[in-house]
């Protein structure tokens, strides 16, 4: 989280595990492997305005990060769920963002980057 906070990409890189998956809300698919993980971390870093974290929840081979994300106007809520393997390597990353709104904002400030098809928010009435 410290990279992530200093903006190091590759530094966050170096303490992903090598079969490392990532679940999050901004594609249907998880993203498998340090070099997947690895891009997805480092297009988020850039498409963060600002990245607080609030709180950092610790058991034991896990951890949650309670973060606060700025894009533009848009703010974000989120709970990062972490597990962390024999080597002290991140294994597993669940990542939880809400409103809905903001997180159709990140996710279409990374789609191109990541390949991934842009998500819209519609309304039905």
């Amino acid at each position: 989280m410290a990279a992530v906070q200093a903006r190091d990409a590759a530094g966050a890189a170096a303490q992903l595990a090598e079969y490392v998956i990532l679940e999050n809300p901004i594609a249907v698919e998880p993203f498998v492997g340090r070099e997947q993980v690895a891009k997805v971390v480092a297009q988020s870093i850039d498409a963060f305005d600002e990245y607080t974290v609030t709180e950092i929840i610790s058991g034991d081979g896990h951890f949650a990060v309670i973060t606060n994300i700025k894009i533009g106007v848009a703010e974000i809520d989120g709970v990062d769920l972490i597990g962390i393997n024999a080597e002290g390597k991140v294994a597993s990353l669940s990542i939880h963002l809400r409103p809905l709104h903001a997180i159709v904002t990140l996710q279409n400030r990374l789609a191109p980057a990541l390949s991934i098809p842009l998500l819209r928010l519609t309304e039905d009435h």
